[in-house]
Formats: C-alpha cells, structure tokens, sequence
C-alpha cells in the first residue's frame, strides 16, 4: 500500500511537530540510556564533524545563522502580510503566531539533537569518586588556602611571558584538554573549538558574558574583553561543553582539571577561576582571611577582573541572568546560574590522584 504523504494536512504536520517537541521537554527520559546511546555514542562523532567544520573559517557561524533567521522571519512576515486582504488582520495574525511556535519546535528539536540532550546525561558526580561527605566548610577552607598557595607561588611565572592572544591560545591549550578527556574516560578526543570572536560581543560586554558554546555549530565564542588570564579557563570551559559537559559546574570542573595540568599560565588561570568560585561559598570572614594571605599580583589580577565586569551595564547583566537562569532550569538543572559555583563542590568532593587526576568510580559506559 503507498503512502502519499504530500496528502497529510498542513496543519497537522504543524501539530505533529509541536507534539513532538513538547514531549521531548517532558520526557523523563533515562540518563543512563543517554549517556551510552548519545553523550558517548552519536554525539562523539557528531561534534567531531561540525567543530572540525566551523573550525576551518574564523567567522563565528552564529552570525549568519542569526542573520538568516532574521531574513527568512522578515521575508515570512512580509508573505503573510501581503495575504491579509484576503484574510484580514486578526487570521494573519494568529498565523503568523502559529508560525512562530511551530519555528521554535524545530528549533528546540535541532537543539536537543545536536547537542541539548547532554543536560540529561548521567551527572559528573556519579561517574567521579565523589562524596558529597566531603563537602564542609573545613574542605572549602582547605581548598582555599591551596588556592592562594598556588597563586602566590605561580603569579610570577605566569607573568613572566606574554600571555597568548586569544588567536593562538588553541595550539599550546588543547594537549592539556585531551589529557583531562582520557582521564574521565572519554572515549575518542574531542575536536577543541577556535575561539572566535562574534557580532554578539557588544552584547557580551554589555552583560558580562565570558563565553558561549553555539549548540548548532559546535563552535566557541568568547568575549574579547576577556583579560589574558582568564583566557585559559574560558576558553577550557566552553571546550568542555563541546565535550558534551553541557552543566555549568561540570564544564568548570573539566576546564579546571585541564588548566591545572597545563603549562604556568593555564595553571594560574585555573587556580584564579576557583578562588572566585570559592569566594562565593565561603563565609565573609574565611573569604577575609584568605584575602589577607593573597599577595599583590594576584590581588590585582581579581580586581581587574572585577573592574571589567563592572564596565558592564547593570540593567543588561541582570536581565541576561535572569533568561540564562530560566534556560538551564528549562533545561533540568534545577540550580539554575548557580550552578557555575558548584565547581567548588564537585573539586572539594572528588578524590583526586597525583597532579590533581580525578579518580572514577566506574567506568563511564560507551
């Protein structure tokens, strides 16, 4: 029997997807089954192609999809404008709605596919030798004090040489990455993302952005006002959503474990990175104390950074907050933006092996 297919109602091809993508966002799901058949079985290869494609142009594909988007949305507009006199205001209207919620289906759809379902991957901490026992004030104190040991001693080589340029920082960075990588078990190396520079930085300086990971070119961007120390870590956090280590607390901590095996620079912008998170846990008079013990260097580096990110719009940063928190929570991460900080769980709560190697519980499924 043959099936024509081009006969099924457009209306209900539109209800179909809108189905679709509205019990893919409620789906429970079994982050074991994704773990082993997509974070470690179709995306691999997936992102290896498409980071390996954007990789080859230093413009940031996000631009022109983007601009595409905005010529097929003005273009589509102008058709269902140019069908009123037929159809009058209030049906070209509702159509046009329709066609925005049917858009943003296939949108959420593509998200999910190409990189979106590692939100629901098994947790970091299951596969890590983690326990949440481990996790006190006393564990977070001792951390960081290791913190400011380890920038006080490392400031001056760090210094030293000029920082890479945000162009060249992908070369020296990524043996460090894939180290990180083999220790937690990943199968295949992942392709690491050129960090490029796109249309969006006005908004990214506007509101305090660092970074971001394009879910639908498997590509990087990262704030050009980003100071040289931080490079290191930004750029290691965003491969490590390439990575498929879509939470924010697990990017920090694999971008973390990568920095600290690299060279002076990408050490001391690991160490750096946590002290903040850290300062955000910590009790006031802890923070204090650890601030007194904090030699001038670093000192001045952590007032630079937070200089920069007060040359930013106070309106536009906490908007920008509040949407991103709202898209992790739609995305099961119940934290929301929150979540950046918990890095200071996962490091104090894992054990770790020689050289800050973190230790498996069991062997990631493949």
């Amino acid at each position: 029997m043959k099936i024509a297919l081009l006969n099924v109602p457009p209306l209900l091809v539109r209800a179909g997807i809108v189905a679709l993508a509205g019990v893919a966002a409620l789906a429970p799901g079994s982050p074991a089954r994704i773990e082993r058949w997509y974070s470690r079985g179709v995306y691999p290869g997936l992102q290896r192609v498409m980071t390996g494609a954007s990789n080859m142009t230093s413009l940031a594909v996000v631009d022109v999809l983007l601009a595409l988007a905005i010529l097929i949305a003005i273009v589509w507009i102008v058709i269902r404008v140019r069908a009123r006199k037929s159809a009058g205001w209030g049906r070209v209207l509702l159509r046009l709605a329709g066609d925005a919620i049917v858009a943003a289906a296939v949108v959420y759809l593509v998200f999910l596919a190409g990189w979106g379902l590692n939100y629901r991957r098994v947790p970091l901490r299951e596969t890590l030798d983690f326990d949440q026992a481990r996790v006190t004030r006393e564990a977070f104190v001792t951390l960081t004090t290791l913190a400011v040991d380890e920038l006080n001693r490392s400031h001056a080589p760090a210094h030293a040489s000029e920082w890479p340029a945000l162009d060249t920082i992908q070369g020296p960075l990524t043996p460090a990455f894939d180290a990180a990588g083999r220790d937690l078990g990943l199968s295949r190396p992942v392709v690491t993302g050129r960090p490029k520079r796109s249309l969006l930085s006005w908004y990214f300086r506007r509101a305090a952005i660092d970074g971001m990971t394009n879910p639908f070119a498997l590509e990087i961007l990262v704030n050009p006002d980003v100071l040289p120390f931080e490079r290191p870590m930004v750029v290691a956090h965003e491969w490590a959503h390439l990575a498929g280590f879509a939470e924010e607390s697990e990017a920090g901590f694999v971008g973390w474990i990568a920095c600290v095996r690299g060279g002076d620079q990408a050490r001391y912008s690991a160490w750096l990175s946590l002290f903040m998170h850290l300062a955000a846990e910590l009790p006031k008079e802890d923070y204090a104390a650890a601030m007194t013990r904090l030699d001038p260097g670093p000192r001045d580096d952590l007032r630079a950074i937070v200089d920069r990110v007060r040359r930013s719009v106070p309106v536009v940063r906490s908007a920008a907050r509040r949407l991103y928190d709202g898209y992790l929570k739609a995305n099961r991460v119940e934290s929301g933006v929150a979540s950046y900080d918990e890095v200071v769980a996962l490091v104090a709560g894992t054990h770790f092996g020689e050289g800050f190697v973190p230790r498996l519980r069991k062997l990631p499924q493949r």
